[in-house]
């Protein structure tokens, strides 16, 4: 269950939200999760109240302040919950990891034959990695990869704190992803 006491939501520049929306926003969370079970996950839930928000945002600057905020937030954030439920396993393809460099980091060394453990970390690695969003794969390569979160936020156009926060919440997603799943430990000889 996610606690909605503490919560910050950032639009696409890493910036909080204004107070007003992101209070309307906070208090769609327990409706959220009545709703739809599956948002009980915390990256989820605030994942889509980012989107919503971001979403409410762009209307009020096209047309003007929203005068039945909390209605219209309502029929945002179930819009783009919907979307993400349909997204879901039919886009797999979508999402499977394809980049050169996310290869070159699981890649093992030329000549040497893996071993059993070493094919398990490669598709452990392509799973996770497969279980984020395009951007958090992005960030996450761009860190392994060794580039600081100024650099990495010039890239992708965004702020450093809005880079720091998507690299902490696919940490989170991975660690959960592979909280079961323990490949098993390399012997050095």
């Amino acid at each position: 269950m996610v606690n909605a006491d503490g919560m910050t939501l950032v639009d696409e520049h890493g910036a909080p939200f204004e107070p007003r929306l992101a209070r309307v926003l906070t208090q769609m969370v327990a409706k959220l999760q009545r709703q739809f079970p599956a948002c009980r996950d915390e990256l989820l839930a605030v994942d889509v109240l980012e989107e919503a928000g971001r979403r409410l945002l762009r209307r009020e600057r096209r047309l003007g302040p929203i005068e039945n905020l909390h209605g219209y937030a309502w029929v945002t954030i179930r819009s783009v919950m919907t979307s993400r439920l349909r997204r879901g396993d039919a886009r797999v393809a979508e999402h499977t990891v394809r980049s050169r460099n996310l290869e070159a980091l699981v890649s093992v060394k030329s000549g040497a034959r893996p071993a059993a453990a070493d094919l398990e970390r490669r598709v452990l690695l392509h799973q996770v990695l497969a279980g984020l969003s395009a951007h958090e794969r992005r960030v996450c390569t761009m860190k392994a990869a060794g580039y600081s979160a100024g650099e990495i936020a010039r890239f992708v156009g965004r702020s450093i704190a809005s880079v720091d926060t998507v690299y902490s919440r696919a940490k989170a997603k991975a660690r959960r992803l592979t909280a079961t799943r323990r490949p098993p430990q390399v012997r050095r000889s």
